[in-house]
């Protein structure tokens, strides 16, 4: 019988020799250097599991992460976070991230991280279970798939689009590009019930294209199981929601809430402007 297969990626020989000669026996072993050289091989390669460096050169690990959890083909594989960068990793964490482990580290640590976390990536295609993001705006509670979600933060100042719906007039600056900002309370016609500077964006991306959500509250990314998502969507109402509806999921309590497709919430002929509307000469021309 095969090996499993992982991909082994850090800029650093030692590091890379120093995973070979504990997971060499156990596991079945292809390198990588740098961000690119990774992102081509695992989607070749298709490894049952990534360890990854985050600070490389050509392309950091935690764009890697976003990639990967961003494609379809390379979404379910399972990436482990080896590093020294305790706070980017634990962020990594919420982008999708299997599991963390610290540099340095012991040979039975890494061993029973990978055991894990390979486990945990063969339940979930047993069980058909789900990661997902929960989040409120007004009085409307939903969740998106957590593989749909690049990044979650603090709403940071805004700046004015100069066109666009009402919904989608503002725009922000997320390490020197713009995203424009989709104001979820807004699009379904209720009001926020945190002030300002609570609210937070969740960063999706839909059809190559970034876009933040603004919304009231954030929950931890969790997992459902299979049996607490019910697929069967007819006859369910939720006005605009239901266009988009996966499913819903069973919360306890006798409560569903609607598991969303985020391109839901932006127009098929919006969604090919928004590029259009953070164009240089167009942004900050007040709204």
């Amino acid at each position: 019988m095969s090996l499993p297969s992982l991909l082994l990626v850090d800029d650093s020989d030692a590091i890379l020799a120093l995973e070979r000669a504990i997971l060499s026996g156990h596991y079945s072993l292809n390198t990588a250097s740098n961000g690119r050289e990774a992102l081509e091989k695992v989607g070749r390669l298709q490894p049952e599991a990534v360890l990854l460096d985050l600070s490389m050169p050509e392309m950091d690990g935690d764009e890697v992460l976003q990639k990967m959890k961003a494609s379809a083909a390379t979404s379910d594989i399972p990436v482990i976070i080896i590093s020294s960068e305790k706070s980017r990793a634990e962020a990594c964490l919420g982008l999708g991230a299997e599991a963390f482990l610290a540099k340095p580290f012991r040979a039975e640590e890494l061993l029973s991280v990978v055991a894990k976390a390979l486990e945990n990536a063969r339940k979930r295609t047993r069980t058909g279970a789900m990661l997902v993001l929960r989040m409120t705006t007004g009085d409307q509670e939903f969740a998106v798939p957590l593989d749909a979600v690049r990044e979650v933060l603090l709403q940071p100042a805004l700046r004015p689009l100069p066109t666009g719906p009402d919904y989608l007039r503002e725009y922000v600056e997320l390490r020197g590009s713009a995203v424009c900002v989709l104001d979820v309370a807004r699009r379904l016609e209720m009001d926020h019930r945190v002030p300002l500077r609570e609210r937070m964006l969740v960063i999706i991306q839909v059809d190559s294209v970034p876009l933040a959500l603004c919304v009231d509250r954030v929950q931890d990314p969790e997992e459902f199981p299979a049996g607490d998502i019910d697929r069967r969507l007819g006859g369910v109402e939720h006005g605009l929601l239901k266009e988009g509806l996966i499913g819903m999921l069973r919360v306890g309590g006798g409560r569903t809430l609607p598991l969303l497709d985020p391109r839901v919430f932006v127009a098929r002929e919006l969604l090919k402007d928004l590029s259009a509307l953070l164009r240089p000469g167009d942004i900050g021309q007040g709204a």
